[in-house]
């Protein structure tokens, strides 16, 4: 369906054309992100930070292990490059677990006017349908909805804004002025009644 990729050009900001279904996943993250900083909120690195930081870490000791081995030579490296080997599989192993259980898919976190909300994505393989779910921090407050991705990109794969800004304006404000009451959300982002 999505077959076209580049970008298009002559525009402000280039608009990526998606292809696969993590493609459009991708997009719509950033898209996310882009909307919510143009909503005037302030976005937390907390998480992106303890991630960069296990990266880092891993990479300098993968670095001084092989640096030591190749100024010393092998045979006196050894006990320094099983110690560095050793250092740089716990830090992924620590990397690995926080992604899976610390972070589970959130694309987002951020503030403002006091309120801390947190936005997770996700979507199941072979199936286009964006599942996003916002909670606002202090009072664990949720909205889960979901979305088919064909409701805001078009034919050629571009992302196509308002649909997507129309729709988390709805769930921010099921989670953030309502304080999470439960609500449906309609096909155009807005709550519904019961």
């Amino acid at each position: 369906m999505f077959h076209i990729c580049g970008r298009m050009t002559g525009r402000a900001d280039d608009v990526f054309v998606a292809r696969s279904l993590p493609d459009l996943k991708n997009a719509t993250d950033d898209e996310i992100v882009k909307i919510l900083a143009g909503k005037g909120y302030a976005q937390i690195f907390n998480l992106i930070d303890i991630r960069l930081t296990l990266g880092f870490l891993s990479v300098i000791v993968a670095a001084a292990a092989g640096g030591y081995d190749y100024y010393v030579g092998f045979e006196k490296a050894k006990t320094y490059t099983a110690v560095g080997v050793s250092l740089y599989f716990l830090l992924n192993i620590a990397l690995t677990i926080w992604i899976m259980y610390y972070e589970k898919g959130t694309i987002y976190q951020g503030s403002k006017d006091g309120k801390t909300i947190s936005v997770l994505s996700t979507t199941k393989k072979y199936t286009p349908i964006y599942d996003l779910k916002m909670t606002e921090t202090t009072t664990s407050q949720s909205t889960h909805a979901k979305k088919p991705f064909t409701e805001f990109f078009d034919n050629n794969g571009y992302i196509v804004r308002k649909p997507l800004e129309e729709w988390i304006d709805g769930i921010i404000t099921s989670v953030v002025q309502d304080g999470g009451a439960p609500a449906m959300i309609s096909k155009d982002g807005r709550k519904k009644h019961k």
